[in-house]
């Protein structure tokens, strides 16, 4: 059985996905890593480059410490 990889989905990149993740979790660190997507908004998961997704994983830390701080 053969695979076929999905292409990034950020707008303009064509790319194979390394990652995927949640588009709920990874809304506000594509915000601010300027990214575009080119996907429609009920889609619940975004498919990343290895360069786009290195570009959010900084933020997607981030974003998790401050959650656990809420927490304790």
């Amino acid at each position: 059985m053969v695979t076929k990889k999905k292409p990034c989905d950020v707008e303009g990149c064509s790319n194979v996905t390394k990652k995927t993740v949640s588009r709920e979790k990874a809304g506000g660190a594509i915000k601010q890593a300027n990214l575009t997507l080119s996907i429609r908004d009920k889609v619940t998961k975004v498919h990343l480059c290895a360069e786009h997704y290195r570009k959010i994983k900084k933020q997607l830390k981030k974003d998790r410490e401050i959650e656990r701080l809420r927490w304790g």
